[in-house]
């Protein structure tokens, strides 16, 4: 008797679980047809669901208001919709008070990235700079997404580059996305600042990962072609101090980097620049302190084999020195040293006499820059063919002379 009592009751209770399973589908296949006839056919199926609710509210405007805040009350956690009452008396009530005040529940009862950002926008379109930046550093703390409308907004509602600085977390990716986004902007003299930051957080031996060969180097590139020399000065010297770079800083007294060619060619920066051209071989070998370019006869007329930046005081005088050899012993003709002002009148370069016939070079730096491209060229000589050969490089220095 009572078995069978029992499988009445189980009946029963899976007749009332499939009709639940039948109305709850039957609602979220309404809810997703998303039309003005099914929304409150699933609403009025599930009226306890919020987000039926809450969508119920965009197809009766009337009764906007109140369907939300019965969202809510179904759920206060529904962060959208507290979103969406902002929203409303923002744009269509034109009350920013009532509107902050919804933003801020959202955020309240989600700590995730969209009250935040919300809120963010908010305080710009404000222009309530302490809270804009309050919440941009928010956002910023946790976004999944590129950080760069957030540095945009934060750099029209301020140019306080220090200000701005503090308002970016410590965190390597937003910081490494940061220094490129003032590089972008051309915000040159502020990015210093955040490369130290950068390599304070993340050790020398895991700097590949966080940058330093295809972004930070790089970047080293646009600030010395843009002439920015001090601030391109100060960020290889943090690298440095962080091990990041195994080169130290150049000097307008000790110009020249890596003249013995010892380490690896960077390829950015202050470093070695080789030349990559049809004709031309250039290839360095740490281990042997040397360099070794081969002209195969097909080269360029005129070509740059090697090249790096180089500080200069102004009118100053200087001696380069360098040690060259060939393996036939006679150095390829046409080759020479040359000083080319990254900003300046073209009037201020500088050449050596041919390396065939010299092995140093004193000169007087220009009065009209302080930052040089220095390069070994190769010229063909007029009246001659273009130069089959190779050279050996074994050091280059160069050193201010005291008058």
């Amino acid at each position: 008797m009572l078995a069978r009592a029992a499988r009445y009751v189980l009946a029963a209770l899976a007749l009332v679980a499939a009709t639940y399973s039948f109305i709850f589908a039957r609602a979220a296949i309404l809810f997703d047809r998303d039309t003005a006839d099914s929304v409150p056919a699933a609403v009025a199926l599930v009226p306890y669901n919020s987000d039926y609710v809450a969508r119920l509210a965009a197809w009766e405007p009337r009764n906007q208001n109140a369907l939300l805040h019965r969202a809510i009350e179904l759920n206060p956690f529904a962060y959208g919709t507290y979103l969406q009452l902002g929203l409303i008396a923002e744009l269509q009530h034109h009350n920013p008070a009532v509107a902050e005040h919804y933003y801020l529940d959202a955020a309240r009862v989600d700590k995730m990235f969209l009250p935040k950002w919300t809120l963010t926008n908010f305080y710009f379109r404000q222009q309530e700079e302490d809270k804009f930046l309050q919440w941009a550093r928010a956002t910023l703390e946790i976004t999944p997404y590129s950080p760069d409308p957030v540095f945009t907004q934060m750099w029209l509602m301020s140019q306080d580059a220090p200000k701005l600085a503090a308002t970016v977390p410590n965190r390597p990716g937003i910081l490494l996305a940061y220094a490129d986004f003032l590089a972008n902007a051309a915000q040159f003299n502020a990015i210093p600042p955040v490369i130290e930051r950068l390599t304070s957080l993340v050790p020398g031996r895991n700097a590949a990962a966080f940058g330093r060969d295809d972004q930070v180097e790089p970047m080293e590139d646009r600030l010395l072609l843009a002439g920015q020399f001090r601030a391109a000065l100060g960020i290889w010297t943090t690298l440095h101090r962080a091990n990041w770079i195994g080169l130290p800083a150049p000097s307008p007294q000790s110009p020249v980097t890596n003249g013995d060619f010892a380490v690896p060619f960077l390829h950015h920066g202050f470093d070695w620049k080789p030349a990559s051209l049809a004709g031309v071989t250039v290839e360095q070998s740490p281990e042997d302190k040397s360099v070794r370019i081969v002209l195969n006869g097909e080269e360029p007329e005129h070509c740059v084999l090697l090249e790096q930046y180089v500080p200069l005081d102004l009118a100053h005088d200087y001696r380069l020195t360098w040690r060259a050899e060939s393996p036939d012993g006679q150095l390829p003709a046409g080759l020479s040293w040359h000083l080319h002002p990254v900003e300046g009148s073209p009037l201020a370069e500088l050449a050596s006499p041919d390396l065939s016939s010299a092995k140093d070079w004193t000169f007087k730096s220009p009065a009209s820059a302080d930052l040089y491209a220095l390069s070994l060229e190769y010229s063909r000589p007029m009246g001659s063919t273009l130069s089959n050969g190779a050279l050996i490089l074994r050091s280059v220095r160069m050193e201010q002379l005291q008058p």
